[in-house]
């Protein structure tokens, strides 16, 4: 058994399911329906220990709330916050501190009335987790006569273990060397 075809395989599908896994779509191109909801790690792996920050916006001047549930692996809530100061803005300006992503659509889109809230928490877990984003405004009734949930919306992220020294590519490097390793010993 040769050792470089099987090196060469090895690191080929490392790299395609990085590629495969990393494909995202832009979760604040839904504000064109008229509610959104992404975070400031969209589409990133997130390392246990850092701040994410969800954004919801909505073209609807009438919502007065918005409720983020942040849900673990096991859809168990373990962050819920309600914001009711929602802040204003018209596109293309951006308040500071959003995403690149709300920034990009705002510079396509001109002219979009925004209102946002934005809320910041930090996953205790490893695992993929998902954000909700309730919006509330008073007579929406969009689950039953006496709720005022008139949309809701949710993005996802998945959080991995940090490893300080060597990060994420050290990490696959080593096993990939513990392999070579292992292959040549096995061949003498």
């Amino acid at each position: 058994m040769k050792l470089k075809p099987i090196l060469t395989v090895s690191i080929l599908f490392i790299m395609i399911s990085y590629l495969v896994l990393n494909v995202t779509y832009a979760a604040w191109s839904a504000i064109s329906s008229g509610y959104a909801v992404t975070t400031d790690w969209h589409g990133e792996t997130v390392p246990i220990g850092e701040d994410v920050t969800a954004w919801a916006g909505t073209t609807n001047s009438e919502v007065y709330q918005v409720e983020f549930l942040w849900k673990n692996e096991t859809e168990h809530v373990v962050f819920a916050e309600n914001v009711t100061d929602l802040v204003n803005f018209t596109t293309p300006q951006v308040p500071s501190g959003v995403p690149d992503e709300i920034k990009e659509w705002a510079e396509d889109n001109p002219g979009y009335e925004i209102w946002y809230a934005n809320n910041t928490q930090i996953p205790n877990a490893i695992g993929n987790w998902t954000v909700q984003a309730f919006f509330y405004a008073s007579g929406g009734n969009l689950k039953g006569d006496d709720s005022d949930i008139i949309k809701i919306r949710a993005t996802s992220l998945q959080t991995i273990p940090s490893i300080p020294i060597l990060g994420t590519a050290g990490a696959l490097l080593t096993m990939l060397l513990g392999l070579t390793i292992l292959l040549k010993r096995r061949k003498k």
